[in-house]
C-alpha cells in the first residue's frame, strides 16, 4: 500500500459482482475521495468501484500500487484498447476534467447516445451534481473513419445539447482532441445558370459559351465563359454536382478549391465582398482513416476556414466537420520518453 493524501489506498478484492457480464472492470479500493474529489470510479456502498482504464490512472496518478504483480499484462490480454483508452483519459484529465469510462454507464444510468465511450464533466462540474458537457469517442489515428457513422452519433449528442469531442491517438501514443459538428450552411447568393445555348464542350466536363453581360463570379476568356458541369442546366446526377447543387440552393457560391486541395471553397455571398468560410470535400474524397481526416481539418483550420465532408443521401445532402475546439478546451498529451 501507499499513502495518498494521509488516506491508505488498500485493493480489497477483485469481484465482477457488480459489473456487466463480460467486463473486466473489477477492482475496488477502500476510499471515496477519489470519487469525492476527482469523479474517479464508481462509488458503491462503502468502497470505490475501479475500471481498467481508472486503475492505469490510478496507478500512474495515486501512487496506486497495481491489484497484482500480473494484473496489468492480464488486463491488456483481455482488453486490447487499454493502452489508448488510458492516454485518452489522461488527456482529459490533466485540465481537472472528470470523466466516467463505458464500463460505469448502465449503473450510473445517464441519458447518452449509442456508440459514446466516455462522458465528460467540466473542471467545475461533477457526476454527482449534474448531466455531463460531452460524449466523448476515441481513435487510434489509422482507424477507419466512418462519416455516416460519425454523422448519426454527432446529431444524436448535440440533440441532448452536448459537446460531440472525438480524441486521437497516433502512433508516437500522443493524444489530441476534436470536436465533431453538423453544418448548415445558409448564404445569400443567388444562384446564376446559363441556358447552354451554344455552348462548346471542353474537356473534363467543362463548356465554352459566348455570353454577353456576364459575371465577376465566372472565369471568362475570350469574350466567353468557362463554365464547370454545374452552371448548365442539363440533368447531372452525380454526387459532387449533388453537392454543388445543394450549396447553390442554400445561397452559397462554390468555385474550385484546388489551391487548398480539395474540390470547392464556398462563399457566403460575392466573391468581391467575403472570404470563404468553407473549404468542401468531393464525396468520392472523402477521408479513408483519421490522420487524413485530422490532415483536412488542420489544414482548413490554418487558412481560417473549415472543411466539411458531405454525406449524400437520396434527397438531401448533410455536412460534418471536425474541428479543432477553442484553446482553453484542447485535451492533449506528449507522452514522455522514458
Amino acid at each position: 500500500m501507499r499513502v495518498w493524501e494521509d488516506r491508505r489506498v488498500q485493493v480489497v478484492s477483485a469481484t465482477r459482482r457488480y459489473m456487466t457480464r463480460g467486463d473486466i472492470a473489477d477492482v475496488r479500493v477502500t476510499t471515496r475521495r477519489w470519487w469525492d474529489k476527482s469523479a474517479i470510479g464508481r462509488p458503491v456502498d462503502d468502497v470505490l468501484l475501479l475500471c481498467p482504464t481508472d486503475v492505469v490512472y490510478c496507478h500512474d496518478h495515486r501512487g496506486m500500487d497495481w491489484p497484482s504483480e500480473e494484473w496489468f499484462p492480464n488486463a491488456l490480454k483481455k482488453r486490447s484498447s487499454l493502452i489508448y483508452e488510458a492516454l485518452v483519459n489522461e488527456a482529459m484529465r490533466q485540465p481537472g476534467n472528470k470523466v466516467l469510462w463505458h464500463d460505469h454507464f448502465k449503473e450510473m444510468n445517464f441519458v447518452l447516445t449509442d456508440g459514446t465511450q466516455a462522458l465528460r464533466w467540466d473542471a467545475k462540474n461533477h457526476p454527482a451534481r449534474g448531466l455531463p458537457d460531452a460524449e466523448v469517442r476515441w481513435n487510434h489515428a489509422r482507424s477507419e473513419f466512418d462519416i455516416r457513422d460519425l454523422l448519426n452519433w454527432c446529431r444524436a449528442v448535440e440533440g441532448l445539447d452536448r459537446i460531440a469531442e472525438m480524441l486521437i491517438v497516433d502512433d508516437d501514443l500522443d493524444v489530441v482532441s476534436y470536436r465533431v459538428k453538423e453544418f448548415h450552411p445558409l448564404g445569400s447568393f443567388e444562384t446564376q445558370f446559363y441556358d447552354g445555348d451554344g455552348a462548346i464542350d471542353m474537356l473534363n466536363g467543362s463548356s465554352w459559351v459566348s455570353e454577353n453581360g456576364g459575371t465577376e463570379r465566372i472565369p471568362s476568356f475570350l469574350g466567353g465563359y468557362v463554365l464547370d458541369e454545374n452552371s448548365l442546366p442539363k440533368v447531372n446526377d452525380k454526387l459532387g454536382a449533388r453537392v454543388a447543387r445543394d450549396m447553390e440552393g442554400r445561397g452559397i457560391l462554390v468555385r474550385t478549391g484546388f489551391k487548398y486541395g480539395v474540390r470547392w471553397r464556398a462563399y457566403e455571398g460575392d466573391m468581391s465582398e467575403n472570404h470563404a468560410p468553407w473549404l468542401i470535400s468531393h464525396p468520392d474524397s472523402l477521408p479513408t482513416d483519421w490522420t487524413s481526416a485530422c490532415q483536412g481539418s488542420r489544414l482548413s483550420s490554418g487558412v481560417n476556414k473549415t472543411m466539411l465532408l458531405p454525406v449524400v443521401d437520396e434527397g438531401s445532402v448533410s455536412y460534418v466537420a471536425i474541428v479543432r475546439p477553442p484553446p482553453d478546451s484542447r485535451w492533449s498529451t506528449t507522452r514522455r520518453r522514458q
